[in-house]
């Protein structure tokens, strides 16, 4: 008995060792081990939301977002939502939007398969359509860009 009570707790020291870094984002997610508020009852100051400024799109409403989803990305943590809906070929896009394209593709940011065939093979943004530029907000926010159905309002 002794022996599997000597066993147990080693297990549970080497998970514990092994799974620190873990316990450690924990903490600081939840906010354990944080010095308490400065006054209590006191508000806390209001984290201002990021938002997306390129040049050639425009804002869309984050609150009728929830198409989103169909590319993984959770409609809560948007930030922002920018859009881009000028027919053409990628070569007819603006400067700004192309660059911000290929640079969300090297990180791996863009998502679908409209996204890569307008990119990459020749397909044009047909009417309709709109190339969306999403910041997800998170303890490391993210652009992502696809090719969906333009949506109005």
């Amino acid at each position: 008995m002794l022996e599997l009570i000597l066993i147990g707790a080693v297990m549970v020291f080497i998970v514990s060792r092994l799974d620190s870094r873990h316990f450690e984002e924990a903490k600081s997610q939840w906010g354990l081990g944080r010095a308490p508020a400065a006054a209590p009852g006191a508000a806390p100051a209001p984290r201002a939301r990021p938002q997306l400024a390129i040049d050639g799109t425009q804002r869309t409403a984050t609150a009728r977002a929830g198409f989103v989803k169909g590319y993984g990305v959770d409609p809560r943590r948007l930030a922002d939502l920018r859009v881009y809906a000028h027919l053409g070929r990628f070569e007819q896009f603006p400067e700004s939007i192309r660059e911000i394209l290929d640079e969300l593709h090297r990180s791996g940011c863009t998502l679908g398969t409209g996204i890569m065939e307008i990119m990459f093979h020749q397909r044009r943004l047909a009417e309709g359509e709109a190339v969306y530029f999403a910041l997800v907000d998170g303890s490391d926010p993210q652009i992502l860009a696809f090719v969906d159905r333009l949506r109005k309002g």
